[in-house]
């Protein structure tokens, strides 16, 4: 079947049909349910390679996994942010590609960047977790190519994100550890240049200046973002006698868990610890852990329809930018006795005029 097929069945112009097949507006409803029918019947599929041509797009998005980010598998974040954006884009009709180089090679990056996206092979971009300095943000603002940040980037607020508030929500976990009575509240941070370690840092900080305690840089250490970093990080504070630890992911608070356990200190009794992300596994551990709730799935999905709202509408006047709510999930690793009911977050968004 080809379009001119389609059209004679329908009893409409090739062009008619050509309008449905893209969305067109310029139908009236009675004729687009007529050709919308004879495709369905026959299980027409436009040809990619030609609707490209045509429109001058690929219906393709790119999800751009930075370099600094080196355990994108064996960290459950990005499986899961991955579902979200897939499933976002199968619904509009998208295919979604993965970029992905973990080298240090500059090289290799301006390679990436010059075939794939100065190349047009993509419509638009998510890049999955931005670092300050990244200089692929500056060459795709430099290009005026779409593409959608997730977490808020501190030094350009033009730019478009989805993200949750990572330092709001890391204060109150901080300050629900103040509530416990805890006063040497360790924080174990992610790498000192990626975005939503940052924010999560300034949360901590945040909650110990309004509790009337000064910030004590023996209780604070960077890491990676995985159950082994967390490990390290929590046996080099064990020295200081923190009370608590505050750890920016939750492979980090499973590493430090299993630290204590292994110096023979009780969760919570001797150290309280609270994990960020809301990971199914933190229902599992000894004792079960306390997090901050965020939907992941929600923050791929909401990515890509960000970029959407970008490609199609040709939004003027700034760049959007969409916070989902994050949530205190409250078990026994904080010194909590009882683990509330979890419901799934909301989303709020904030775009710009």
């Amino acid at each position: 079947m080809n379009l001119e097929d389609i059209a004679r069945r329908a009893g409409v112009s090739r062009s008619t049909v050509s309008r449905v097949v893209n969305g067109d507006a310029r139908v009236s409803d009675e004729v687009r349910r007529r050709v919308q029918a004879v495709i369905q019947e026959h299980g027409y599929h436009p040809n990619a390679a030609a609707r490209s041509l045509a429109s001058r797009r690929t219906r393709i998005f790119g999800l751009l996994i930075p370099r600094a980010v080196g355990s994108v598998f064996s960290d459950p974040f990005f499986p899961r942010l991955i579902e979200g954006a897939v499933g976002a884009c199968n619904e509009a009709d998208h295919n979604l590609m993965l970029l992905m180089d973990t080298t240090e090679d500059q090289r290799n990056i301006e390679r990436l960047y010059q075939r794939v996206i100065r190349g047009r092979h993509l419509d638009g971009i998510v890049i999955a977790s931005s670092v300050v300095d990244d200089p692929v943000v500056a060459r795709l603002c430099e290009d005026d190519f779409p593409f959608v940040l997730v977490g808020r980037h501190p030094h350009h607020p033009e730019i478009s994100f989805v993200d949750v508030n990572n330092r709001e929500a890391a204060r109150q976990a901080v300050a629900h550890l103040l509530q416990h009575g805890r006063r040497r509240i360790a924080k174990i941070c992610g790498p000192a240049n990626v975005i939503p370690a940052i924010d999560r840092y300034g949360g901590y900080v945040s909650a110990l200046l309004d509790a009337g305690l000064m910030p004590d840089q023996n209780l604070v250490r960077h890491s990676d973002f995985t159950s082994s970093g967390g490990y390290r990080a929590m046996r080099s504070l064990l020295p200081h006698h923190p009370d608590a630890v505050f750890c920016a992911n939750d492979p980090m608070a499973f590493g430090a868990l299993r630290a204590l356990h292994e110096a023979g200190l009780r969760t919570p009794e001797d150290v309280a610890v609270i994990g960020f992300d809301g990971l199914e596994e933190g229902e599992s551990t000894t004792p079960p852990l306390s997090t901050v709730f965020q939907d992941t799935r929600a923050l791929g999905r909401e990515a890509v329809r960000t970029l959407l709202d970008i490609t199609e509408r040709s939004r003027d006047g700034g760049g959007i930018r969409r916070l989902l709510t994050a949530r205190l999930l409250l078990r026994r690793s904080c010194g909590c006795a009882q683990q509330p009911e979890k419901s799934p977050g909301g989303i709020s968004s904030r775009d710009s005029p």
